[in-house]
């Protein structure tokens, strides 16, 4: 396993995390990190394993004995993961959680208002 190819491995998966967490960050750390609890407990398993590859591959040593099929695995296992989640639903479901405060927010205004009018002018 050589470094290009674990960059290109590890950019495709940040690619995909923006993509489908709406989770954006320059490196691969950084996406896992700002994912967090958005990924199940194995594909961060899965990420940590590639986060700790990316020194051993520093190494020229240490990446003659990296297995590469561990990494491949490491990749799949996140990549099914994503897989699971449709893009755009994290942003869709803030947008609707903002409408609904918006909107119960109003509702809270309004009753104060018939409130105080009616208190001002009892009928």
């Amino acid at each position: 396993m050589d470094q290009e190819r674990y960059f290109e491995i590890t950019e495709s998966l940040r690619q995909q995390m923006a993509e489908r967490l709406s989770v954006k960050s320059r490196s691969f750390p950084g996406a896992v990190r700002k994912a967090g609890r958005l990924l199940p407990a194995q594909a961060r398993t899965a990420a940590q394993e590639l986060i700790d590859a990316e020194q051993r591959l520093s190494h020229p040593k240490l990446a003659a004995r990296t297995d590469g099929a561990q990494i491949d695995r490491a990749a799949a296992t996140i990549e099914a993961a994503l897989s699971r989640h449709r893009p755009g639903a994290r942003a869709a479901q803030r947008r609707s959680l903002l409408a609904a405060e918006i909107g119960f927010r109003a509702l809270i205004v309004i009753v104060a208002c018939l409130a105080f009018v009616q208190w001002q002018m009892p009928v």
